[in-house]
């Protein structure tokens, strides 16, 4: 089953979180490495749909707007950027490639840079 991107970038822009974490597998994990708590020997990790539920509800309840672009999608694999508008002049831009199995994500890493302060 291939991967809707599509629906997924609809899900994730409009923090709807139980269409968001429909395209995680049971399984799946999470990584973060953002440039301000979670460095690369530090990463912020999430596993199984509870904990990444968890973070997609905190995520959710901010008052951010998400934006997806750059896709690259593949059979297993898609990449994609995410800019997230904190709402102060702030900015969060993120890269992320996440691994698809059977339609949906069982691994997805993003790595953040964040403007400064």
């Amino acid at each position: 089953m291939p991967f809707d991107f599509p629906a997924y970038r609809a899900a994730f822009e409009a923090k709807d979180v139980p269409r968001w974490l429909a395209f995680y597998a049971d399984d799946a994990e999470w990584f973060e490495y953002n440039s301000q708590d979670d460095p690369p020997r530090a990463p912020n990790v999430m596993r199984g749909r509870d904990e990444i539920r968890a973070f997609l509800e905190h995520i959710a309840a901010l008052p951010i707007a998400i934006a997806l672009a750059d896709e690259v999608l593949g059979a297993e694999r898609i990449a994609f950027s995410c800019t997230v508008d904190l709402g102060n002049g702030r900015r969060i831009i993120e890269h992320v490639i996440a691994d698809v199995r059977d339609g949906q994500i069982v691994r997805h890493v993003d790595v953040e840079a964040w403007d400064p302060a």
